[in-house]
């Protein structure tokens, strides 16, 4: 399109925009009616200025040879490569010159308009963010939909899958990268838990590969034939139907001294990958050391898992530690509920004592009163060896533990002893948007999509949108191919 053209349609849907506000003797004064309107002539207008500004942008004078990336290119106007592009306000069609290689072992055009533009192949770099965004947030589907609803189009399945891929490639280089918050508190939290998100198995991604029969019959009654033909066997104990992987997360966060006592929790960020546990903690030391770890005192809450308290002692050797108070005070339910009726008045009045041995300081005490519990269960008689089992299960666990009890120092100094912020973080970061229903994950683009929540609800957005705009990246030719993940099924004991 030439500038000259370009700029009689500014004027053309300028005058469409005021238009919206002309009264005549038949059109209707409801407010939704022209709303309606005057949204699409000002997604209209934004078309037409845009195309302005890409007329005008490969209208500009350029050398004749340059050098790009250590190769040579002539810069040929007569060479144009025509594109669609997708913007916020819509598709426009669009046409610049080409640089074309003069020597070099790439024989690749290049493009140094849309270089300057700082297109995404094919798109402009807030559909790219916009569009990312919003499958960070919800399902890549309604996603689309809900794009459309504001802009009047959608990029293609194919389309959204690769800005979702390529941009979730940049997510956690971002994040390592990222400087620490400007107004941090004085003692650093860490928290670190896991949740499963479903992965697609190797069997069922080669179901979905087979190409589509043509049953002739309804979708209802082949969905019925499909289910006959393909009956699942009874899942065992320790079978889980989602063949899911774990997402090992990490809560880091600051409180910060003031006259009325400890506040926060101030600038909490989050980390996560589904990798492994040893592949969270190296980048979480890195991120706990650039935010003060070694200088400030560091507090290390997490449940009983014994990957996360071995690696918690490699890399947090200096830190407080202190065992989830919820997760010990179920133990000390499942205890009670060996020596007292459940629900009984009895059960609640003990397990508050021991819950106030804790607090005190008194775990000693505590340990000898469920020994003392233990030794009276008989060995013999109906259901005694099961609560012998159960209470011995927790008397060991809490004396593995017995160093991480530490809530009444913790209490005193008005420190956290539980891990609220974790358990919360998980729910937001993997549960809500990973394990929805029906969901079958690709492992890379999980670890995508996980690191893009991590930047959504670490409120960085912006920060990574500016990340990006300084190198926009190209979208990669093709979505990531698909990894599959079969979990290893538990082997649980028999209940006597």
């Amino acid at each position: 399109m030439s500038i000259v053209k370009a700029e009689c349609e500014v004027k053309s849907a300028v005058e469409a925009v005021l238009a919206c506000a002309d009264f005549s003797g038949t059109s209707s004064p409801r407010l939704a009616q022209r709303e309606a309107r005057l949204w699409t002539a000002v997604l209209a207008l934004g078309r037409a200025v845009l195309a302005l500004l890409l007329a005008r942008c490969a209208a500009l004078p350029r050398p004749s040879t340059y050098v790009y990336n250590g190769q040579r290119f002539a810069f040929d106007a007569s060479h144009r490569r025509r594109i669609e592009l997708g913007t916020r306000f819509g598709k426009l069609k669009f046409s610049r010159p080409v640089g074309l290689p003069l020597d070099g072992v790439s024989h690749a055009a290049d493009l140094p308009v849309d270089r300057d533009l700082g297109l995404c192949s094919g798109f402009s770099l807030g559909t790219v963010m916009a569009i990312t965004r919003l499958c960070a947030m919800m399902a890549f589907a309604t996603a689309r939909q809900v794009f459309e609803q504001f802009h009047e189009w959608m990029p293609s399945p194919r389309a959204t899958l690769r800005m979702v891929d390529t941009l979730g490639a940049e997510a956690r280089p971002f994040l390592q990268t990222a400087p620490a918050p400007a107004d941090d508190g004085e003692i650093l939290v860490i928290e670190t838990d896991g949740g499963g998100a479903p992965m697609i198995s190797s069997a069922e991604y080669q179901r979905r590969c087979r190409p589509k029969r043509n049953t002739g019959s309804t979708k209802r009654h082949h969905c019925r034939k499909r289910r006959r033909e393909q009956q699942k066997p009874r899942r065992t104990r320790g079978q889980k139907s989602k063949n899911s992987k774990l997402a090992v997360v990490a809560a880091l966060y600051t409180l910060k001294r003031t006259a009325q006592g400890l506040e926060g929790p101030n600038n909490k960020r989050l980390i996560a990958t589904f990798a492994s546990h040893a592949e969270l903690f190296a980048w979480l030391k890195d991120e706990a050391v650039k935010r003060g770890y070694g200088k400030k005192r560091t507090v290390f809450l997490a449940d009983g898992s014994e990957h996360i308290w071995n690696l918690q002692q490699k890399h947090f050797p200096d830190a407080e530690v202190g065992l989830d108070w919820i997760h010990v005070t179920e133990k000390l339910w499942t205890a009670g509920q060996c020596l007292f009726a459940e629900g009984s008045a009895e059960l609640c009045a003990w397990v508050k004592d021991q819950q106030a041995l804790l607090r005190r300081g008194s775990v000693d005490l505590m340990l000898q009163n469920l020994i003392g519990a233990f030794l009276e269960i008989p060995k013999t008689g109906p259901g005694n060896k099961g609560r012998r089992e159960r209470l011995g299960a927790v008397i060991e666990y809490l004396t593995g533990h017995r160093e991480r009890l530490r809530y009444h120092e913790l209490r005193r100094d008005d420190l956290p002893i539980a891990t609220g912020v974790i358990e919360g973080a998980i729910r937001n970061l993997v549960r809500v948007r990973l394990d929805g229903p029906g969901m079958r994950w690709s492992r890379d683009r999980a670890e995508s999509v996980l690191h893009l929540r991590c930047i959504l609800l670490n409120h960085q957005w912006d920060d990574f949108t500016r990340f990006i705009a300084k190198r926009p990246p190209r979208l990669f030719s093709q979505p990531v191919p698909t990894r599959t993940h079969d979990a290893v099924p538990q082997s649980l004991p028999i209940a006597a």
